[in-house]
């Protein structure tokens, strides 16, 4: 399975990636990407079955990503 994180905190990124960790998704593709912008190139480059995305973010929000 292959999991994208999206948020603008390095550290929220490091937790939500910790924690899928312990919750047995460690052995899974994790790639991640500090906002929309990043996470639609991330996309166009590759498939993923899961996107855990914040609402708020800089040059393009959450909702705006999942809605594209």
């Amino acid at each position: 399975m292959k999991i994208l994180v999206v948020d603008d905190s390095k550290a929220m990124r490091m937790i939500v990636v910790r924690t899928l960790r312990q919750a047995g998704f460690g052995g899974h593709a994790v790639t991640e990407a500090s906002n929309g912008v990043e996470a639609m190139a991330a996309l166009k480059a590759d498939s993923f079955d899961v996107i855990l995305s914040d609402w708020n973010m800089p040059e393009m929000s959450g909702i705006e990503l999942l809605t594209a």
